[in-house]
């Protein structure tokens, strides 16, 4: 347990340092948008090309992109029926249904690779091919509909969507793949460096966007509410409808739980939705699936 809380603390700790430079004045809210579109334009192409380059997946772990595929939907169904239910306006109905379409799984990622090292990890490979064609696909497309300043009509959308730089990172990396071609050291290398830089900027990024209030706490509960049941209700049909065991089975039940994804915010960011929303709910439920991951992994 001490191991894996070692691996998540330079997460915690890029929350509390971003707060702390917004508090003490350092850091400005447009800062905070900044390091979420060098995330978004340079950090996140980099992390999918050098990942999907290289996963390999096989039949026996097919159920891992299936959940993926079903945690996105549900979660997109759920989210959607809640949004009209609550009568919420484009740019908070928007990042309602992005952060429960999408599973955070690289917060999930040191707890199963301290459990089962590289068989977990594995898992987690199979799963991410699909997740994250699906977040910089479906999910933010439902962020660019929620844009308040979009033109009429989905030309605009579609190419918006088309110089998506982690969608043609996302078609390399599985072309190289597919065709089997080694990627040279030198790149492979250098863009690793600019991937592994995602998971303690973003943390960043939101602690200096962070300023809970009153009136967005109780629609973010709402919002790490859905997410959670649409996780649980696909992670455990699952389990059940397949009888996952061991490893297989505490990986899905971590992934149900997972919080909602950093790209929530960056979507938010980038679109001009209710930032402050997906800020206030991504900080909920990071809190929320820590101790619910030490639980998982405990029993």
């Amino acid at each position: 347990m001490g191991e894996t809380l070692l691996k998540v603390l330079p997460v915690m700790l890029g929350f509390v340092g971003g707060f702390l430079l917004r508090r003490f004045r350092v850091a400005e809210p447009r800062d905070g948008d900044f390091l979420f579109r060098l995330v978004f334009y340079v950090c996140v192409p980099a992390l999918m090309f050098t990942s999907l380059s290289t996963v390999q997946i096989t039949a026996a772990l097919a159920v891992f992109p299936l959940s993926s595929a079903l945690f996105t939907l549900v979660g997109f169904v759920l989210a959607l029926l809640t949004a009209r239910r609550l009568h919420w306006d484009p740019t908070r109905s928007a990042v309602l249904m992005c952060g429960c379409m999408i599973a955070n799984s690289g917060f999930e990622l040191p707890f199963i690779q301290a459990l089962y090292g590289a068989e977990g990890v594995v898992r987690i490979a199979a799963f991410d091919a699909m997740n994250t064609a699906l977040t910089f696909s479906f999910a933010y497309l439902v962020a660019v509909r929620g844009n308040p300043n979009r033109r009429r009509g989905g030309g605009a959308m579609i190419g918006r969507l088309a110089r998506s730089p982690a969608l043609w990172a996302i078609a390399l990396g599985l072309a190289v793949n597919l065709i089997a071609v080694p990627v040279p050291a030198p790149i492979h290398d250098s863009l690793a460096v600019f991937g592994a830089a995602t998971g303690f900027i973003i943390p960043l990024a939101v602690g200096i966007l962070f300023q809970p209030s009153g009136g967005q706490v109780g629609k973010a509960a709402v919002m790490v509410g859905v997410r959670l049941a649409a996780g649980l209700l696909v992670a455990v049909g699952l389990v059940l409808a397949f009888d996952l065991q061991g490893l297989d089975r505490t990986i899905m039940l971590l992934l149900g739980i997972a919080p909602i994804g950093f790209s929530t915010v960056t979507f938010a960011s980038l679109e001009k939705l209710d930032e402050q929303l997906a800020v206030t709910a991504l900080s909920l439920s990071l809190s929320l699936s820590l101790v619910l991951s030490m639980v998982v992994t405990v029993i």
